[in-house]
């Protein structure tokens, strides 16, 4: 079965990317950005599972070492699997807003499902893996 690739959706998957990253820093508001069942699979092989998981997490990190920092990316590649399902393989790091070193930060690259959801495209997986040498 080939699925049927449209502009819109295309469109639709990167605006919601960019969502995501602008969401950095808002436990809630980023979390709403995957399905409420969504599997979040952290660089150290903890995985959040759904939304509240997600919220809880970040609400730590929010508060510690991610702190007044922005979430930086882009999106290397969208292969749609269905009409409904696609998969994205992207990268992106943290920047300190508060001129602390971004040094130390790791560089990822992380793949993400996005799924139709009640008429909307968002995130149902989430894997993100630090670049070697980094």
């Amino acid at each position: 079965m080939t699925a049927t690739v449209s502009y819109a959706d295309e469109a639709a998957i990167r605006a919601h990317y960019q969502h995501m990253l602008d969401s950095w820093g808002d436990s809630s508001a980023y979390a709403e950005c995957f399905t409420p069942d969504a599997d979040y699979i952290i660089a150290n092989g903890m995985i959040e599972h759904g939304w509240q998981e997600i919220v809880d997490g970040h609400d730590i990190i929010f508060s510690a070492w991610a702190r007044n920092s922005r979430l930086v990316g882009r999106i290397e590649s969208i292969r749609f699997i269905t009409n409904e399902v696609a998969l994205l393989i992207a990268h992106g790091h943290i920047e300190y807003l508060d001129n602390r070193s971004s040094d130390g930060n790791k560089r990822t690259v992380y793949s993400l499902v996005a799924q139709r959801f009640e008429g909307r495209w968002l995130f149902a997986a989430y894997q993100n893996t630090p670049l070697a040498g980094h």
